[in-house]
């Protein structure tokens, strides 16, 4: 049940103001922190409409085989978004998917930013642009490339922020939509042309009832282990009531949050996908089983996923990822 039948105010969009004359505490960090994911994610929103229109042959290339392409908007995307976060927080770390580990330092008075993308209007607590180092952003400047290069419009940008090593705030934001998902550190909210909606993903009561998001089996996965993932697959197909394969894992999770979807599931994730959305997921009350399956990432990064909504528990999300977990444990 989509959240968008129950409107709710709009939460605080302005930064605190140095007058507040004390030091921030963490919810109140973590809410500056969410407010610069949601006016950062949002910057090169009319800038990836039109570029939609724009990919081609020239603008693209291959990463590791023809499954993963990336365009050069891409990487001016991500690009641009360091540069405006090296603005906003000078000294924060950066993870993104084009360009690495990062620190962010600025170069200049203002980003120098490519036309169509714009500085956001926000000047954050100087306690939250002061935190530096304790800061890493982690980025997918379009979430759903493949989507994105066939002019597909079910592609995002995805920004999560950690502190300390907790992600505690995220921003999923859907340029041809014109749709934000974000969250502070435990509320979080929909935000549209109509309002705002606050996260929740109570929806389906029963796996028979709720439709399943899923990147699995993988290529790569279908070749390391052809009859296990058929055979999970399978399983699926039959626990629930539909299985999609939008395109773009971010924006999969932050449908779950919202209430419009009941179940994702992938195994094969980065952590790009997965930082801001699995927040936004938790934020709403949704169930996430988190595996990094034997990958040197943090647990809350990991390349494996299985969520659902708050609304039901989900025994064949939690078998078949042990049965993955248990296979790619043999084969490594």
């Amino acid at each position: 049940m989509s959240i968008e039948q129950f409107p709710v105010e709009a939460p605080r969009l302005q930064a605190l103001s140095p007058e507040h004359n004390r030091s921030l505490d963490e919810p109140d960090l973590a809410h500056e922190l969410a407010l610069i994911c949601r006016a950062v994610a949002r910057v090169a929103s009319e800038y990836l409409v039109d570029a939609r229109t724009l990919v081609s042959s020239q603008t693209t290339s291959e990463k590791a085989s023809h499954h993963d392409p990336v365009t050069k908007f891409d990487k001016q995307v991500e690009a641009s978004v360091s540069d405006i976060l090296a603005h906003l927080v000078p000294g924060s770390r950066k993870l993104g998917e084009e360009h690495g580990e990062e620190i962010l330092v600025p170069l200049k008075t203002e980003p120098s930013l490519p036309e169509g993308i714009v500085l956001p209007n926000l000047q954050p607590h100087v306690d939250a642009r002061s935190l530096g180092s304790r800061v890493r952003w982690i980025i997918d400047p379009i979430d759903g490339t493949s989507n994105f290069a066939a002019g597909l419009t079910d592609f995002n940008t995805s920004i999560a922020a950690e502190l300390d090593g907790s992600v505690i705030a995220g921003a999923v934001h859907v340029p041809c939509a014109n749709e934000t998902f974000w969250a502070n550190q435990t509320e979080g909210w929909l935000e549209t042309r109509d309002g705002f909606f606050a996260l929740d993903s109570n929806g389906p009561t029963a796996e028979k009832d709720a439709v399943l998001l899923t990147y699995f089996p993988t290529v790569s996965e279908l070749r390391a282990y052809p009859d296990t993932a058929l055979d999970v697959m399978r399983e699926l197909s039959f626990a629930f009531r539909a299985i999609r394969r939008p395109g773009a894992a971010a924006l999969d999770l932050a449908h779950l949050a919202a209430g419009r979807a009941g179940a994702f599931f992938a195994t094969s994730l980065k952590p790009w996908d997965v930082a801001a959305a699995v927040h936004l997921v938790k934020v709403s009350g949704g169930t996430i089983d988190q595996k990094n399956l034997g990958t040197d990432v943090p647990a809350h990064l990991g390349p494996a996923v299985a969520a659902s909504a708050a609304s039901f528990d989900s025994p064949t999300l939690r078998r078949v990822l042990t049965t993955i977990e248990s296979v790619r444990r043999e084969l490594s």
